[in-house]
């Protein structure tokens, strides 16, 4: 399991390690490091981005697609990066119970975290997420650049919910697109 410490961080920022029963799944990443993958529901699929590219041969057609990678200098810094992050994608017509839950988790002092995560919710589908980004108590500078791609295919619904909680000498860059397609929702 992980340290204590570590764990009472990620409950400040809505990611529950103790008492999962309340959660489809949860992914939890440490710098750049999946260290967490725990699914209990069918008909979604939750992993790291660099394993769903080798799964899914079709999701470079994703990547980029909704967030230009050369809009600023944080999109290019996570372009050229290895691609960390999560793959969420819930399939055609299913619906999650109970939200996922995804933690992004600063530890080293002064590094930059470069995270790129890929949501897709199928024809039909519903996913619930929660998103909760933070840093180690002892961790006071970094950088956190964080991109995420939703796509929200027709007639899905999206709900995500993300809660920040970093020290306050850690800068952070979220850049989001979001792709809604016809009578779907994104909340």
């Amino acid at each position: 399991g992980l340290p204590e410490e570590m764990r009472e961080r990620m409950l400040l920022s809505g990611v529950v390690l103790d008492q999962t029963d309340g959660r489809s799944g949860t992914f939890v990443q440490v710098d750049h490091t999946p260290v967490h993958v725990s699914l209990v529901q069918d008909g979604v699929e939750m992993m790291s981005l660099s394993a769903a590219l080798q799964k899914h041969r079709w999701l470079d057609e994703y990547m980029w697609r909704a967030v230009a990678p050369d809009a600023d200098r944080f999109t290019s810094r996570v372009e050229h990066a290895e691609p960390n992050g999560y793959f969420i994608r819930a399939l055609t017509g299913e619906k999650t119970l109970l939200p996922l839950q995804a933690c992004l988790y600063l530890e080293t002092e002064g590094l930059a975290q470069s995270v790129h995560n890929i949501v897709i919710a199928e024809e039909g589908s519903e996913l619930h997420i929660i998103t909760g980004c933070t840093s180690g108590p002892h961790t006071e500078t970094g950088l956190h650049l964080g991109i995420t791609e939703f796509f929200v295919r027709k007639g899905a619904k999206l709900t995500f919910t993300m809660i920040h909680n970093w020290h306050p000498g850690i800068a952070v860059r979220p850049r989001t697109g979001i792709i809604v397609e016809e009578g779907a929702t994104f909340i």
